[in-house]
């Protein structure tokens, strides 16, 4: 009989520079996913909670000849009412004596896994990081639907995504990918889950996998996937291959346990259990910039394309040839093509964040003239702001290393500057590091 043992929890992640406002959620500083287990207790089931926080999100502050970052994590179940059930708080110090490491140099980030022991019921699951050092606040929910596996002769756990899985002297390491997105797992993915046999009159068990795009449209699936079921709990893993019919967007991953037939056909009505969870296709590029909405990346392309480069992409017959032309765009543009990373891509979009962040005015930053000049020119050498005599408009002055200057004018008082001089400019976005 195969059994599955976890010999340790490795992680990997994926980093979420959001397009969907271009703008980056506070709660995209932390990875956090939250899986249904059965558990041990009687009456109570366990949901395990895997947190990872990157180095280069958190606050180190240098003492003693070392970085230290220090941070709490409170997990938390609430009911629908939103009241609190039953909360985890951890503390956790990091080390450091790199600086660079530190800062994110080598992609470190600190793990963890917080149990939750919780009877039947419908909860939300909220995990909140607060950075001691900077008193900054991030929080992340999940919805959880605790069943009473007593109640089933066969049952099956949650989903937890893999994205590997290596056999070490005859037991199995599991990679945990802490994240909805799959987009960049090029070679598919893993599925992880238990299956509970308490009275079920099936030594095995035939698994179908289905996904399911928002419209409730099946995208993809699987043939049957026999497993052994004569243990009271089995660990089993399935292998998920890439899905060519996926583009941007978010899907749904269903597992059917069925009846052992010899045959492929079967109907959703004769699953003896089912369990789901979401999944998202949001393709990263370069350094984990997250392309959310495809189609507001390639009008924000307006700085660094030509109108005629912008219409090939805009002009292709479906998402999918939308997304490879706006990838082959990058490409040409990419400084060190014999790399993962794309740095002129990620100086890009994260110039129009800083943008958006930064501008805000009437409209989003990356259309505002400061966000312009910005995302074209970069920071500049220094900033000056003076007020008008005579007009009470406020001016400012950003001068460049070559000299060149670019001065704007609120004329509203709302902040909404606008480019005085030059009055026109013609260059694009170039790479230049």
């Amino acid at each position: 009989m195969f059994y599955l043992i976890i010999t340790s929890f490795l992680f990997t992640i994926v980093s979420a520079f959001s397009q969907g406002n271009a703008q980056q959620s506070q709660s995209d500083k932390f990875y956090f996913d939250a899986v249904l287990f059965k558990g041990d207790s009687i009456n109570r089931y366990r949901v395990d909670n895997y947190i990872v926080f990157p180095y280069e999100n958190m606050n180190f502050i240098y003492t003693n000849d070392i970085y230290i970052a220090k941070y709490t994590i409170q997990i938390s179940a609430k009911d629908s009412s939103g009241n609190i059930i039953k909360t985890e708080n951890i503390e956790r110090t990091i080390s450091e004596k790199d600086y660079y490491i530190a800062h994110g140099a080598n992609a470190d980030f600190d793990k963890l896994v917080v149990k939750l022991y919780l009877e039947p019921g419908k909860y939300i699951i909220e995990a909140n990081i607060k950075d001691q050092n900077s008193i900054a606040e991030y929080s992340k929910q999940r919805e959880i639907n605790v069943i009473d596996f007593r109640s089933f002769n066969f049952a099956m756990s949650g989903i937890l995504l893999l994205s590997s899985i290596e056999e070490e002297n005859g037991k199995y390491k599991i990679t945990p990918h802490i994240s909805d997105n799959i987009a960049n797992l090029t070679n598919g993915f893993f599925i992880f889950f238990e299956s509970y046999n308490q009275n079920s009159k099936y030594d095995s068990i035939d698994y179908v996998w289905e996904i399911y795009d928002t419209k409730n449209e099946l995208i993809a699936y699987s043939n049957r996937n026999r497993k052994p079921n004569t243990l009271a709990k089995s660990q089993n893993f399935i292998r998920i291959p890439p899905i060519k019919e996926m583009t941007t967007g978010s899907y749904t991953i269903s597992l059917l346990a069925l009846e052992p037939l010899n045959i492929n056909e079967y109907s959703k009505e004769s699953a003896i259990a089912r369990t789901n969870r979401s999944i998202k296709y949001l393709k990263t590029f370069a350094n984990g910039n997250i392309m959310e909405d495809l189609n507001l990346a390639i009008r924000q392309l307006r700085y660094v394309a030509s109108r005629d480069e912008m219409d090939n992409i805009q002009s292709a017959k479906d998402e999918k040839e939308k997304q490879k032309r706006f990838e082959e765009f990058w490409k040409k543009l990419d400084p060190t093509p014999y790399t993962e990373r794309n740095e002129a891509f990620d100086d890009y979009y994260s110039r129009i964040n800083y943008a958006n962040q930064n501008f805000k005015g009437l409209q989003d930053g990356w259309l505002t003239d400061m966000g312009m000049v910005y995302i074209i020119f970069g920071e500049p050498t220094s900033r000056e702001s003076q007020f008008g005599y005579g007009d009470n408009k406020t001016y400012q002055r950003w001068l460049y290393g070559n000299g060149r200057e670019f001065i704007f004018v609120d004329n509203t008082g709302f902040k909404d500057y606008r480019l005085l001089r030059p009055a026109i400019i013609t260059e694009k976005y170039k790479y230049n590091k």
